[in-house]
């Protein structure tokens, strides 16, 4: 009898018309539930029946509905998915009718749903196989159109075939193509003759410049001469020219500007120009007349950037192609006794750099920002594709003679594109977040350090409240500041670098890997042959800084895979790892293992003895800080050892347990 009842319809309008809507992303859990989460951080129940139409990431629309204090969302609208693609492994199952049964298993756990495949009666006969690495498109939404798809699930279509199931690369190719960036390297024809002759060379061919890099390196972009004078040295940094090949604006150039970055993952990299370009015809190779852009620094005898720097565009010839092992063995021998030992002439060149870096570091240690050394660790992979060796990294004198020359060249071009062109590609840091500034205010002033907002918002007040800071010596406050910093950026405008203490920073000495630093290069071409600075487009700085952070997204998520597998037979070995704490949130903690470079999370039920004692312990986001029984018991910063308990295989997740928990007493 309520059927077509006009009063109830107006009722049921009035009903959803009084109920409370809210906007949000939905966030999947690995349960069959979710919560949309508004734009207040606010979480609000999803129930399975709801999330089966939805995907994580999707922002929405939905009806909130209250039931005894709790709250969760129906009714719900799509207002925009952002799943467009995402990456997936196809299983193909026989039947006892052999027809095989075809689905589709997305790497993302998070990403849920029924998923109809179109054209999936082809697949098999296009060469796919059970197991095969695919990228999937999105090709409708049941939400998107009509409300008679709903529950209908996802329609999709198979696109590429990314990787087989046994193949070595696979986790590697599976991380670039998730963030959508290359898997090979690039291939295009390109001159053998420079194509700027317009701009004067010098000829730099007879001096003892000398390359140090890793040994395998082919791709040498970078070479070093010194001279001492009596008021301190003359560093001359010459780099190599690869846009003295490329034509602005060709297929060539398109290219590595949609790149960006060349890319790193291990035993795996992917360059923004062609292999053969960079290894060879620009490569600053041993004997090989190369064309070049140099600078010309003079440092004084307390390692400070003395005058304008002198920049040119040349021919050099290396000399000498070194390597970090050989350099650092020789500047570590009191006696000369290692195997290497360079000529008379090469071996004063090597020990008067070593020199005038130390003294570039110490100045720039009282009158810059320099951070305390991180360790870096490389991970060495067998033919499976597994971690065979990790390799921790340390700062040696070799790394030091180039980081320091580089980075004094960075810092002279940097400021040189700044006074005549107030344009480029600069590396900027705002320091502080404009809304913690007062929290830094503040903490600053629990260790005796009295300062205030406007002095933190200018570059000379955070370098001098950062050098007080560290003189301190302090862990856990410098990881609470550490916390309180605004992202780094890449602008088409000259800023501070304020972490770097420094008021203008721009890299030009990788061109072959950079395309930022590229720019940098026609830039400063521009300007020595006295024309207008280029024009630099508007959105570079953009598309450069989502690059970079795809590529960082890509190396996290391989490097969990890697760990994963490496670390399995360590799951509950009672093994215990030296880590340090460098971030704590309600949930738990995270900590990085000192030996391996491997992350663990660490959920605050694992800090305990009983789990049942979590009502004890409280851990501080804002404080950095774990508190037991109203005692800090853990701080950022701290190096405790710690235990692997579990992995979780889909993510790559290390789950870690405190060595030592804590235990309740009565």
């Amino acid at each position: 009898m309520f059927k077509n009842n006009p009063l109830l319809s107006l009722l049921k309008q009035q009903i959803q018309k009084d109920t409370p809507h809210r906007k949000g992303v939905v966030r999947a859990t690995d349960r069959s539930y979710g919560f949309l989460e508004t734009h207040n951080g606010k979480q609000i129940f999803i129930p399975p029946n709801e999330m089966k139409n939805v995907l994580h990431g999707d922002r929405i629309n939905a009806q909130i509905l209250e039931n005894e204090n709790k709250h969760s969302a129906t009714q719900i609208k799509l207002v925009k998915t952002e799943t467009s693609f995402f990456i997936a492994r196809l299983s193909i199952k026989s039947l006892p009718e052999n027809k095989p049964k075809i689905s589709i298993l997305p790497t993302n756990t998070l990403i849920k749903g029924f998923f109809r495949i179109q054209g999936v009666n082809k697949l098999i006969a296009e060469g796919y196989k059970d197991g095969d690495w695919i990228r999937v498109k999105l090709l409708s939404h049941p939400l998107e159109n009509d409300a008679k798809y709903k529950d209908k699930g996802f329609l999709i279509q198979v696109v590429k075939k990314i990787a087989i199931e046994n193949d070595p690369l696979a986790n590697r190719l599976v991380a670039v193509e998730t963030y959508d960036l290359p898997n090979k390297a690039p291939n295009f024809e390109y001159p053998s003759e420079v194509l700027d002759p317009e701009l004067p060379r010098k000829d730099l061919s007879n001096l003892p410049f000398f390359t140090i890099d890793c040994s395998n390196t082919q791709a040498m972009d970078d070479a070093l001469y010194i001279e001492e004078t009596e008021n301190g040295w003359i560093i001359t940094v010459a780099i190599a020219d690869p846009d003295a090949f490329i034509e602005a604006d060709s297929p060539i150039d398109q290219e590595a500007k949609k790149r960006g970055f060349t890319h790193y993952l291990p035993n795996f990299n992917v360059p923004i120009l062609p292999r053969d370009f960079i290894d060879n015809l620009c490569s600053l190779k041993q004997g090989k007349k190369r064309a070049a852009l140099c600078c010309r620094m003079k440092i004084d005898l307390d390692g400070q950037l003395v005058n304008e720097p002198d920049l040119f565009a040349a021919w050099i010839t290396s000399q000498h192609r070194l390597n970090y092992e050989d350099v650092e063995q020789f500047l570590s021998d009191e006696e000369p006794t290692s195997a290497w030992q360079p000529s008379p002439i090469l071996g004063a060149l090597l020990q008067m750099l070593a020199t005038a870096t130390l003294k570039r570091l110490q100045w720039r240690t009282a009158n810059n920002i320099v951070f305390k050394f991180q360790p870096e660790y490389t991970l060495k992979l067998n033919n499976k594709g597994e971690i065979d060796e990790i390799i921790c990294d340390s700062r040696s004198s070799a790394r030091r003679l180039v980081e320091e020359s580089m980075i004094a060249a960075n810092i002279s071009v940097a400021n040189f594109l700044a006074k005549h062109a107030n344009s480029g590609i600069f590396n900027t840091h705002e320091g502080f977040a404009n809304n913690y500034i007062n929290n830094a205010v503040t903490l600053l002033a629990e260790y005796g350090i009295k300062t205030d907002p406007s002095k933190l918002t200018t570059l000379d007040g955070y370098t001098k409240a950062h050098q007080q800071s560290t003189a301190l010596h302090h862990s856990y406050l410098q990881h609470r500041l550490r916390k309180l910093l605004s992202y780094p950026d890449i602008k088409n405008t000259p800023c501070a670098h304020f972490v770097m203490g420094v008021q203008h920073y721009a890299t030009w000495t990788s061109p072959m890997r950079k395309y930022g630093d590229l720019i940098n290069h026609r830039l400063i071409k521009s300007l020595l042959l006295n024309q207008s600075p280029i024009d630099i487009d508007e959105n570079l700085a953009t598309h450069l800084n989502k690059v970079r952070r795809s590529q960082r997204l890509a190396e996290r998520d391989l490097h969990n895979l890697l760990y994963s597998h490496y670390l399995q037979k360590e799951i509950k070995s009672q093994w215990r790892f030296k880590a340090e704490i460098f971030d704590i949130i309600k949930a738990g903690l995270r900590v990085k293992v000192q030996e391996n470079g491997a992350t663990f999370f660490m959920p605050k039920t694992l800090l305990l003895k009983k789990s049942q004692d979590a009502k004890f312990i409280e851990c501080s986001q804002n404080l950095g800080s774990v508190t037991f029984n109203n005692q800090i018991e853990l701080q950022l910063g701290d190096v405790i050892d710690v235990l692997l308990y579990d992995i979780k295989p889909e993510t790559g997740q290390l789950i870690g347990k405190l060595a030592d928990p804590f235990i309740h007493v009565e």
